[in-house]
């Protein structure tokens, strides 16, 4: 099944844009609680419910990042063998931001269209104004369940570890060989950064792997 999901603000025309774009079986609508985005949710699940699509809506604080990334790692959760697009065109700068950062930490597809207002893109047809966006080669779907629990407990102590085999095989109950292991493939996966000094290897969360840690913590 192809569902989108998309984050609205005061117009409706960026959802109407991907309806047009896409053949789409189920719309999910991320809108805040100010009048506009209301009525428009509304009315955009009227419409695509008379063409026999599906339609979803979900109140999302549009200020706060933690909150949009996570619903939409429920919505990834409640959808694991469709087809998930997401429209960042419409909504706060924050919304979008934040949806972006959900597409890339899921592995999720990401476009955006360019603003049809403009007189330079007045005469485009929609395919001219979509832009799809690179999907990254890491996702919240490629971190193994044990990277996952040395991340968290990393997010624990402040993203920074010295001594990090010896503290992972401590805590954890981890043979050092599994935990070099992870390390590495964390590092590839640009989830840490490893610094040796003398004979310790202190590990750090990037920026990155900080968020996904973050949100593996709060699921």
């Amino acid at each position: 099944m192809e569902v989108h999901i998309a984050t609205l603000g005061y117009t409706k025309e960026p959802v109407l844009l991907g309806i047009r774009a896409y053949t789409i079986d189920k719309i999910i609508l991320l809108f805040t609680n100010k009048q506009e985005s209301i009525n428009n949710s509304e009315e955009i699940c009227t419409y695509v419910q008379q063409s026999k699509i599906k339609c979803e809506k979900l109140l999302i604080d549009p200020f706060d990042l933690d909150d949009i990334v996570l619903k939409m790692l429920k919505i990834s959760e409640q959808h694991p063998k469709d087809n998930l697009h997401i429209n960042i065109t419409g909504g706060t700068k924050i919304m979008a931001s934040s949806a972006l950062l959900a597409g890339y930490i899921l592995g999720i597809k990401v476009y955006y269209f360019l603003d049809d207002r403009l007189e330079e893109n007045q005469s485009k047809e929609v395919q001219e104004l979509l832009v799809e966006l690179p999907i990254p080669k890491t996702n919240y779907k490629d971190i193994d369940e044990t990277q996952k629990r040395i991340m968290i407990n990393m997010l624990d102590k402040g993203g920074r570890v010295e001594r990090i085999n010896s503290e992972m095989h401590d805590e954890l109950k981890l043979s050092k060989q599994t935990i070099s292991y992870h390390l590495k493939q964390m590092k590839n996966k640009e989830l840490i950064e490893i610094e040796i000094q003398g004979r310790n290897k202190i590990a750090k969360l990037t920026n990155s792997g900080k968020l996904f840690a973050r949100m593996l913590k709060e699921k």
